[in-house]
């Protein structure tokens, strides 16, 4: 196995653009470090307010038995799929479920807060439009 990537390293020295590339990845590696960690506390401290507005939240759609607020595990991967992009829409109307649609009942509490609407947005915002440009900005600089 050593010797494949000792293979692969001796690539490197003709593949002059692949070699920059590397190089400035590996330059850039201790400003990630910051970036990420920033992330990293954004995204627990939106997975503990989500797990404290949203435990109870009754299945629906986007949210459902894998991905909701029920544990910090789940809040953080449901999280992550909102970073993406992916849904995250769907996800925000799960959470304002009101109790006149059939699918929660207020005496549960497992009904949708209107806090769902700054909660998602704000997270958007902080996490896609802030964050992952801040990354790109430090691998590119």
């Amino acid at each position: 196995k050593m010797i494949r990537i000792l293979r692969i390293l001796r690539l490197l020295k003709h593949a002059r653009q692949l070699r920059n590339l590397i190089v400035s990845l590996i330059l850039s590696f201790p400003s990630l470090i910051n970036v990420s960690s920033i992330l990293l506390l954004i995204f627990f401290i939106f997975s503990v307010l989500g797990r404290n507005l949203f435990a109870n939240l009754a299945y629906g759609e986007a949210i459902h038995e894998a991905r909701n607020f029920e544990t910090l595990g789940r809040a953080a991967l449901l999280l992550f799929q909102c970073l993406t992009g992916d849904g995250w829409s769907a996800m925000m109307e799960d959470a304002l479920t009101e109790e006149g649609l059939g699918v929660c009942h207020e005496m549960l509490g497992d009904c949708g807060s209107v806090a769902a609407v700054p909660y998602f947005i704000a997270f958007q915002v902080i996490g896609t439009f802030v964050f992952l440009n801040l990354v790109v900005a430090v691998i590119l600089d």
